[in-house]
């Protein structure tokens, strides 16, 4: 699976790709400008990203609004925020959960794999 980690702390990144990286092909960046840079190629092939809401530069709500109006991606999403009241009230396309930061790091966990097992189970159908 590939994974996209979109924040600005690094130490959220570090941890990230510490729990994601054994298993995963997992990248990293820090601010949405780059994120939008990285998924405007329709041969990034990432399954999943996981993406912070307030970052500078461009936010996590700006990447989601950019990429909303494109009808062929496949690419799901999920915002672990700081905001969360904020951030729960969004309706994006592929928007598939939203995490409260401090997060519980098994249940981010469970959530990447299980959205993936269902992009994996609705594409096969």
């Amino acid at each position: 699976m590939k994974i996209l980690i979109v924040d600005d702390d690094p130490a959220i990144r570090l941890l990230l790709f510490t729990v994601f990286g054994e298993e995963h092909d997992v990248s990293v960046l820090c601010d949405g400008h780059n994120a939008v840079s990285v998924l405007s190629d329709p041969n990034h092939q990432f399954d999943v990203v996981i993406l912070d809401l307030k970052m500078p530069r461009l936010s996590g709500e700006m990447v989601l609004e950019f990429l909303s109006g494109w009808q062929n991606i496949k690419t799901k999403f999920i915002i672990v925020s700081g905001f969360y009241d904020e951030a729960q009230h969004f309706k994006y396309p592929n928007l598939v959960a939203t995490l409260s930061k401090p997060f519980n790091i098994k249940e981010l966990v469970s959530l990447v794999e299980s959205t993936v097992q269902s992009g994996a189970a609705t594409a096969s159908s």
